[in-house]
């Protein structure tokens, strides 16, 4: 098949093939495939080519569609972290749901990213869409999508939804427990019978999709509350990954800044080398209630103060600020547990300058005797 075979000093690319009359080979047979050896080697030039642009459009349609990061990506060695990202690596060889928990801020898509990079699908597109982010009346299509003419706007040439889009690969569902209670019914059937219908649609089509949802809500607390679908939840928690708050890993909080600086400046050319020991000390004293998003974002803030050097403790002036307005906050008393320490300290002190008669307390106070030992219990003073 496809030998050079020379004919009066002409190379001919052909396939020589047995003529078969039952066990028996009759004869043979040869068809010419190029007259010219330069033709087939032309031939085989443009096969390359083909496979080439082939390979660099599949590049360019992971890169638009594909995940973006993987486990590597996630930085960090405390023991919580560790444990979620290795209940994570396991599941992602899995083609079950996987529901993602955590605090916003905490890296829950990093870790849908990961899990698809890891998993048989990672050549599949994986297409992120941001519940909280669409409006209700859209949420539908932007889903499912429509067919031509569904609706009052819709485009004649109808739309594909995101998991049409994501055939075959993963669709990553950030803010699930915001989705609307008649799309949760048509996501439940998704996941049940494995196929979408469009709106506007009669028929439904099959479709071969992983989802990865997440979410910062308590999705368990509100399917007893009605707010979301107990069946759906239970459907999307096949496997569960809680991505830690960074206030339980302290210990990653400087090789996760020593990134962001190394990030920053290269985006923004600043000369930063690193963070000084009192400033190290703020970082870890810090509650980070927006977790690694705040720790980013008060990196870059504090890169872009020092421009040079080292970070000091006065390039991080709005978190010490922020710190000191939380422990006010923290420690301020509400109206009724400052009544309650007062009227306490009061009759206690009564009680002291009465040596402890308690008739002469209650006129010292301006009080009726039944509501001085009511107050008594109540304050629970002996």
């Amino acid at each position: 098949m496809g030998v050079v075979w020379n004919v009066n000093g002409q190379d001919l690319v052909v396939s020589r093939l047995p003529v078969f009359d039952g066990k028996h080979i009759r004869g043979a047979m040869m068809i010419i495939l190029f007259r010219r050896l330069y033709d087939a080697l032309r031939f085989g030039n443009r096969i390359v080519g083909a496979d080439t642009q082939l390979g660099y459009y599949k590049e360019q349609v992971k890169r638009l569609w594909g995940a973006k990061y993987s486990f590597d990506s996630i930085i960090g060695n405390s023991l919580v972290l560790m444990e979620a990202k290795r209940m994570a690596w396991d599941i992602a060889g899995t083609n079950s749901p996987v529901l993602i928990t955590g605090e916003t801020g905490t890296g829950k898509e990093l870790f849908a990213h990961a899990i698809h990079q890891d998993s048989p699908r990672k050549d599949g597109p994986f297409v992120v869409i941001n519940c909280a982010a669409i409006p209700d009346n859209l949420v539908e299509s932007e889903l499912f999508g429509y067919e031509p003419g569904a609706f009052t706007g819709a485009t004649k040439e109808g739309k594909q939804g995101k998991f049409e889009l994501a055939h075959n690969g993963s669709i990553f569902l950030d803010e699930v427990g915001e989705l609307p209670v008649n799309v949760q019914a048509k996501l439940l059937r998704v996941l049940q019978e494995k196929e979408i219908e469009k709106i506007g649609s009669s028929s439904s089509k099959p479709i071969n999709v992983r989802i990865i949802s997440a979410s910062n809500l308590d999705l368990e607390e509100m399917s007893r509350q009605g707010k979301f679908r107990e069946d759906l939840f239970y459907r999307l928690n096949v496997f569960s990954v809680r991505v830690p708050p960074l206030r339980d890993r302290l210990e990653d909080i400087i090789s996760l800044s020593d990134l962001f600086i190394s990030e920053f400046n290269r985006d923004a050319g600043t000369g930063v080398r690193g963070i000084d020991e009192a400033a190290r000390q703020v970082l870890m004293n810090y509650n980070w209630p927006g977790n690694v998003r705040e720790l980013k974002s008060a990196i870059e803030r504090a890169c872009l103060d020092a421009k040079a050097g080292m970070i000091r403790k006065e390039n991080l002036f709005f978190i010490t600020c922020k710190a000191s307005l939380l422990l006010s906050e923290e420690s301020l008393p509400t109206l009724k547990e400052a009544r309650y320490e007062a009227e306490r300290n009061v009759i206690q002190r009564a009680l002291e300058l009465s040596g402890g008669n308690r008739v002469k307390a209650c006129q010292m106070l301006d009080i009726n005797r039944t509501s001085f030992y009511n107050k008594l219990k109540e304050l629970d003073i002996k």
